[in-house]
């Protein structure tokens, strides 16, 4: 913990440094990681670097053992225990008295407002993953819940411009939008995408508000036209690829069953040919196949500018990752942190999205979060036949249906989300991550539990948490200047719903 310096002396202490009388901590979590002890104070969102002799303090009021005791046995000198002891009383950590007054709740932003639309202009796909939770069991890709409604149509130009037209009159006064263009493959319906773009240029002339685009793509269709349009229009192109040939050939395959990394990488190696170190890639992790460092090396190498990697998890059967694979997970998470660090170092940006995302925010101390994300209070998804959902996980789920263009917004869910802040929820109000994480991906809470309010603990916690303890620990070893490159990183390529115009989580 950093030195300051003390006002005055509190309390009195024994021959051992120890404090005379009865005292408790504050809410904080205490752990090491990448060699690093670090202290987290949750209500302060104060993060210290702190040294083995504060840690162990920490430890013996936790246990509620004799500290004289517990430290004695010249594990440290007595002037480092008194010392650390002023530390933790003049960061308020440390506080008087058996035990521990609650404190009373931070007043969380519930921030809506629709400013980010989904446009899911189609449920057909060129390509046939394993894992995709859109699967059609008619086609034998894998035994899952029918959601997309694959045998439906493409998204109609009614449909679109209507759905536009709602985004412009739901935004208010906001004058920073984005629509994102997902599927199935969205790119099969690149001419009503490029329908869809040229309107809503003609809509920011007449209103004044700004429209960011981004699609998520196989990259198969990315022809030199395609390329060339995405650029013209400043459009971000997330491309899904789970790294080198083989293991992006296991699960991502074309209908005729084929590896699929080959077509893919033929219209990647255009688009990144264009933005060098600009394009995002997103990676899915099955089970058995739990390589991070093999995968970030190879995307690095092939010029992408930032990786986020997500484990299958939840109700995906044979493909979610088992505890041994999560333990693998972490540990390989763990060696790309300290890759992160040694890569900043030497003037090189490493934006391993999962660790920077929680890298930026810690760096803003007084950010708390109430959700994970935007889903159905800045951000839902409009589906092919005019109905609103939360986001494109959740479409075909008609107990998540959100009205329609025809009927109108329901925001009957809107407000049960408003309503269900990390401090609302029963796994997430004594969790020490609450307010970095935001309680976790409402879909995956529905496929653990079918229930919004749960959280998936098992799984998808337990990562987040490990990420924050790898970004806090990560934050330690950068300086302030550091930290801003990595943070500027993160905005050019994150999601539009996980980022707001004001730079801050939705």
């Amino acid at each position: 913990m950093p030195r300051v310096k003390t006002a005055r002396m509190r309390g009195h202490f024994g021959g051992d440094g120890w404090p005379d009388g009865q005292w408790h901590l504050a809410e904080v979590h205490a752990f090491e990681r990448l060699g690093r002890h670090i202290l987290f104070d949750v209500s302060s969102m104060n993060c210290y670097e702190t040294t083995p002799v504060v840690h162990a303090v920490v430890d013996a009021v936790r246990s509620k053992a004799d500290g004289s005791a517990q430290l004695a046995g010249g594990r440290f000198p007595r002037h480092q225990i008194k010392q650390a002891v002023r530390q933790l009383q003049d960061r308020g950590i440390l506080l008087p008295g058996a035990q521990s007054v609650p404190r009373a709740r931070p007043k969380l932003a519930k921030r809506l407002g629709i400013r980010h639309l989904e446009l899911m202009v189609t449920h057909a796909c060129n390509m046939r993953c394993r894992y995709c939770y859109g699967s059609d069991d008619r086609d034998g890709w894998q035994e899952a819940t029918h959601l997309y409604g694959a045998r439906q149509a493409g998204m109609t130009w009614e449909t679109a411009r209507k759905g536009i037209d709602f985004l412009f009159q739901a935004s208010g006064a906001q004058k920073d939008l984005s629509v994102i263009f997902f599927g199935g493959e969205p790119l099969v319906e690149f001419d009503l995408i490029v329908q869809v773009v040229a309107y809503v240029r003609d809509k920011e002339r007449e209103t004044g508000k700004q429209v960011g685009f981004s699609v998520s793509t196989n990259g198969i269709g990315l022809s030199q036209k395609v390329v060339d349009f995405l650029l013209a229009e400043n459009i971000s192109c997330q491309i899904s690829i789970d790294g080198p040939p083989a293991m992006h050939d296991r699960n991502r395959v074309l209908a005729t069953g084929q590896g699929s990394y080959d077509r893919v990488m033929l219209g990647v190696q255009r688009l990144i040919d264009k933005r060098p170190g600009r394009v995002p890639a997103r990676v899915t992790v099955t089970a058995g196949q739990v390589d991070l460092p093999a995968v970030a090396d190879h995307l690095m190498s092939l010029g992408f500018g930032s990786i986020h990697i997500e484990p299958v998890i939840g109700t995906a059967g044979a493909l979610s990752l088992g505890n041994a694979d999560l333990q693998q997970f972490e540990t390989q998470t763990e060696h790309l942190a300290h890759y992160l660090v040694r890569r900043i170092k030497d003037g090189r940006i490493f934006n391993f999205s999962n660790l920077v995302r929680h890298v930026r925010q810690i760096r803003v101390v007084d950010q708390r979060l109430a959700h994970f994300c935007g889903a159905a209070r800045t951000y839902v998804a409009l589906a092919q036949d005019g109905a609103f959902y939360p986001c494109h996980r959740f479409v075909g789920m008609a107990e998540y249906r959100m009205g329609d263009l025809e009927q109108g917004f329901d925001d009957t869910l809107q407000r049960r989300i408003l309503d269900l802040t990390v401090d609302d929820r029963p796994e997430c109000r004594e969790c020490w991550a609450r307010y970095l994480c935001g309680g976790g991906c409402w879909k995956h809470s529905v496929d653990v539990h079918g229930d919004l309010a749960r959280s998936d603990l098992e799984s998808s916690c337990r990562l987040i948490r490990h990420q924050i303890e790898c970004a806090m620990a990560i934050n330690g070893a950068l300086k302030v200047s550091d930290k801003e490159l990595l943070s500027e990183a993160y905005e050019r390529t994150a999601e539009p719903y996980r980022i707001s115009e004001q730079g801050r989580q939705s």
